[in-house]
């Protein structure tokens, strides 16, 4: 079975923080804890060369090294906690990979950074990490972002083309066109048929006026039923037909449904 991916993991201990709790001046004590933390590291070396040295008196720090440093946060954290400036005291003295306090945002957020010492003053980075709350996270590489991008921006254009080409077809005759969807056919609100009231009105007017009227008006004139089922105009009914219908309408007395 293949070891899991680094950037696809989440550590944490709920044991540790239980026991030591979790600040800035044991932030790389509960990283080494996690499976980020390579072994034979410069940190580990240093670690294990302390048990058998002599303590160092308190306070005794290189001068003028938090100045040495050209990454302003790094010497921010070195002028403030003792113990990291300790620290950056002995892995000077090594060569090889080394993980550092890069980031503070106190009380939950730090960056651990991984970099490979080729001198006193020489590094370079290797690899970031995060740790939020309790957990610890690998920063993704610049190839994991940019390929996740990709295939997100795959994903949606795949999409589109799909739905376009739903929305296509093509005729030997005609050549290809985009064809009428539901909406497109569908009538704007300003022409909507009437309402029932609207044209059980016209149905009563219409059926006691008969074809002429006692005065002499002439009523609606056709073959066809204006009216259709469900109370809705025919589709025999012209513009003019309608117009009719609607005067006659409102000039009725009102139904009541």
């Amino acid at each position: 079975m293949s070891a899991p991916q680094l950037d696809e993991l989440q550590w944490k201990s709920p044991e540790w923080i239980q026991s030591f709790g979790l600040r800035t001046d044991n932030v790389l004590d509960y990283f080494a804890e996690s499976p980020f933390f390579d072994r034979t590291s410069n940190n580990q070396v240093a670690k294990m060369q302390q048990q058998f040295a002599q303590p160092r008196p308190a306070g005794q720090v290189a001068p003028s090294m938090s100045l040495e440093d050209p990454d302003p946060h790094r010497r921010s954290i070195l002028s403030t906690y003792m113990v990291h400036a300790l620290w950056e005291q002995e892995l000077r003295k090594l060569k090889g990979v080394e993980y550092i306090l890069a980031y503070v945002r106190e009380p939950d957020f730090w960056i651990i950074r991984k970099q490979n010492r080729t001198g006193p003053t020489a590094v370079s980075p290797l690899q970031d990490y995060y740790i939020i709350g309790a957990n610890v996270y690998q920063a993704p590489s610049v190839f994991k972002i940019v390929q996740s991008r990709l295939l997100s921006s795959n994903l949606h254009l795949s999409k589109a083309l799909s739905s376009l080409r739903r929305m296509t077809e093509f005729q030997p005759s005609q050549g290809g066109h985009f064809v009428k969807t539901s909406y497109q056919a569908t009538p704007s609100s300003s022409q909507q048929p009437m309402t029932v009231a609207s044209t059980s009105n016209a149905a009563n007017s219409a059926a006691n006026t008969g074809p002429a009227t006692a005065n002499g008006q002439s009523g609606l004139t056709g073959t066809a039923d204006p009216i259709g089922l469900a109370g809705q105009p025919s589709a025999t009914m012209n513009q003019a037909q309608m117009d009719k219908l609607l005067a006659t309408s409102m000039k009725s007395s009102p139904a009541y449904l």
